[in-house]
């Protein structure tokens, strides 16, 4: 696909439950082996069967919390016989307890251990991010799932078609699942040329790519822009894959990532009411060495004190992060105009536009939701997030 750098598997490590009926079973060193018609043979760590057992006494069957605690062993669980008998695995314990797994308990325990997993694509210029009508968003499940699967994917989305009225981004957010994030600088960001505003947003000059309120250790994690009207010359919309510049600059030059994951830097915001401060790495990564958060705002950044022992790395290594963010080729241009939204997962991609002529009418309106949310609307449009594990 045009533009594409690749793809990246986002969510747990390791591989799925493998499907079918369960055919044999036997104990093991690890706990106990199955065969299953589809999937063939897997080991199961008795400590992981013991956890996931379905029986009543282990789960509260009205809200699919556990009940069990593995710490009330003194020692691992050890298995005192496993067996298939009518298609059910059926798996006796030293200590008495017995779990039955049947085939619909199976595949709910497989939905819950993958939940969060899905393929990121990585992308630069030339590369077409997903449009969706407003209307059939609302009205068609389908197309609601396909907007959202198209932002986890991608990151960013582009919502065509919505009512051209002040306000109609929250009552749309809030009609799709997602809960909105007030912050000390407003609910609702509206952006319109204004001398006396506290942010650059608010002149018409342009903005480098970035991601919103870096000034909070943890900032809401999904932004939209959503556009009430856009009729000036100009003032263009950009954005970047964050990720993809970072796999691009951890190919090249590692080093560079590990300074940046490592030194903190402060951003603040402020207005005349608020002061937003806090001290964080621009880099984040998970466990896995995968990329969770690119912070990048350089117009809200604070000094680094002048003795600081990694000053000078930490600027080589902010210049060449600086570069290839705003290097044309890895960027996708666009217009929007009245009734365009933006979505975009702030934790990965920045956003940012082009200078602008005052010569006719311009106004934004910002919300801030959780990315979180994005993920569990799509999973309970798609039958991952079953209600009740355990039936009563």
């Amino acid at each position: 696909m045009a533009g594409t750098l690749g793809t990246v598997e986002m969510g747990p490590p390791g591989a799925a439950l493998p499907p079918g009926r369960f055919i044999t079973a036997t104990t093991s060193p690890r706990g106990v082996s199955v065969n299953l018609s589809e999937g063939g043979e897997v080991d199961l760590p008795a400590e992981w069967l013991r956890d996931n057992c379905l029986c009543l006494t282990c789960r509260v069957a009205q809200t699919d919390e556990r009940r069990w605690a593995p710490w009330t062993l003194v020692d691992q669980p050890q298995v005192a016989s496993a067996e298939v008998r009518d298609g059910e695995l059926h798996v006796g314990w030293a200590d008495g307890h017995a779990s039955v797994f049947d085939a619909d308990g199976w595949e709910r325990i497989g939905r819950a251990s993958r939940r969060g997993a899905y393929q990121a694509v990585l992308w630069r210029d030339g590369y077409e991010l997903g449009r969706f009508d407003h209307d059939e968003i609302l009205a068609e499940a389908g197309t609601h799932l396909a907007m959202f699967e198209a932002f986890q994917r991608d990151g960013a989305v582009i919502v065509t078609g919505a009512p051209t009225v002040p306000g109609t981004v929250v009552d749309f957010a809030r009609s799709i699942g997602l809960t909105l994030v007030d912050s000390s600088l407003g609910f609702l960001f509206d952006v319109k040329l204004d001398p006396a505003g506290y942010n650059i947003a608010f002149t018409n000059e342009g903005l480098p790519p970035h991601n919103d309120n870096a000034q909070y250790i943890r900032p809401p994690s999904g932004q939209i822009l959503s556009f009430v009207i856009n009729e000036a010359t100009g003032g263009d919309s950009l954005v970047v894959d964050g990720w993809g510049v970072l796999e691009q600059i951890r190919a090249t030059d590692p080093w560079a990532i590990e300074v940046l994951s490592r030194v903190e830097v402060g951003h603040r915001q402020y207005s005349t009411t608020a002061d937003g401060f806090s001290r964080n790495p621009l880099v984040v990564r998970d466990p896995h060495g995968r990329f969770t958060h690119l912070r990048f705002s350089n117009q809200l950044m604070q000094p680094l004190p002048f003795d600081h022992p990694d000053l000078d790395e930490w600027y080589a290594a902010y210049r060449l992060l600086g570069r290839t963010l705003t290097d044309r080729a890895n960027q996708v241009h666009f217009r929007m105009t009245g009734g365009d939204m933006l979505f975009v997962n702030g934790y990965r991609v920045l956003h940012a536009r082009t200078a602008y002529v005052a010569d006719g009418p311009r106004h934004l309106q910002d919300v801030y939701f959780n990315v979180d949310d994005v993920h569990s609307v799509i999973d309970r449009l798609t039958g991952d997030a079953l209600n009740a594990m355990v039936q009563a």
